[in-house]
């Protein structure tokens, strides 16, 4: 969202509208968790560019596209700073270069359970885990979106 809203601040729509949509592109890498294949193609530069070139011929709007897929790849580096505790570990980055998976040794993000057997572990230790991600992305996304507001003023008054 942070990326998206530096890069093209408005989408047409003014900076909320922008913010909601970039947090929404930022979480569909995600999405791959209905198929399967968690971690895999959709947490990949290749996707990214596919990303890229799919918004910029919708648009026709290059620096849209940009931040369209900046908001993407946001998801791939927050997801390469987490702890992962299922296999595999870590995401496919350089798909499709490569098929090997990356994690950083350098966590800043708690493991997501995905152990929905286990109700009082599942909901606890990814409400804790959540808990974290906002305390630390909060205050990212909050000057973001307050430096393209502050922006977007300015080009519609000046």
């Amino acid at each position: 969202m942070a990326l998206g809203c530096l890069i093209a601040p408005r989408l047409g729509r003014g900076v909320a509208a922008a913010g909601l949509t970039y947090a929404a592109i930022g979480v569909a890498p995600d999405l791959d968790l209905l198929v399967g294949s968690h971690s895999t193609y959709t947490h990949s530069v290749g996707t990214v560019g596919i990303v890229f070139l799919a918004a910029w011929a919708v648009t026709r709007r290059p620096r849209l596209a940009a931040a369209i897929s900046a908001a993407w790849a946001s998801h791939l580096l927050l997801d390469w700073l987490g702890s992962d505790t299922s296999p595999p570990i870590g995401i496919m980055a350089l798909w499709p270069f490569s098929r090997e998976h990356y994690q950083s040794s350098f966590y800043v993000f708690d493991a997501i359970s995905r152990r929905y057997w286990l109700p009082e572990q599942f909901v606890w230790s990814n409400l804790k885990a959540a808990m974290r991600e906002v305390l630390i992305l909060g205050p990212v996304a909050a000057v973001s979106y307050w430096v393209a507001d502050v922006n977007h003023k300015r080009t519609r008054t000046g």
